[in-house]
């Protein structure tokens, strides 16, 4: 489905309650731009994972069981609806993915699997 929409992600290193405002977000650069719900689920999902691994024991890797299907199921649904998607972990991390439109970025999105930002920090 074409939303006529794509997504600028954001890793914030604070709570929820004390993240940026989405004019904030949108103000700045994106730390990921994706273009379709499944980029964002796996987006969300990774930057997750890849923030709260858990460290290895005497040397030895720990195997990460955790099990995001609920979650990735939930946050593709929200942004095949067209909406932003903000997740984290409790006090650590806040994590988004905002829904923007071409007038509220300059990003040039080439097809379904391209994006790329025409010059940094230009907003229209």
């Amino acid at each position: 489905m074409n939303l006529g929409l794509h997504w600028h992600g954001y890793v914030e290193r604070v709570a929820l309650a004390h993240a940026a405002t989405r004019e904030e977000r949108l103000a700045g650069e994106p730390d990921e731009v994706m273009v379709n719900p499944e980029e964002v689920a796996a987006w969300l999902e990774g930057t997750i994972k890849a923030a709260t691994t858990p460290a290895p024991i005497k040397g030895k890797g720990v195997e990460d069981v955790r099990d995001f299907r609920d979650s990735l199921a939930v946050w593709r649904s929200l942004a095949s609806r067209g909406e932003s998607v903000s997740t984290g972990v409790n006090g650590q991390i806040t994590v988004t993915a905002d829904a923007v439109t071409e007038r509220e970025c300059d990003c040039q999105v080439t097809g379904s699997a391209s994006v790329s930002r025409l010059s940094k920090g230009r907003r229209r």
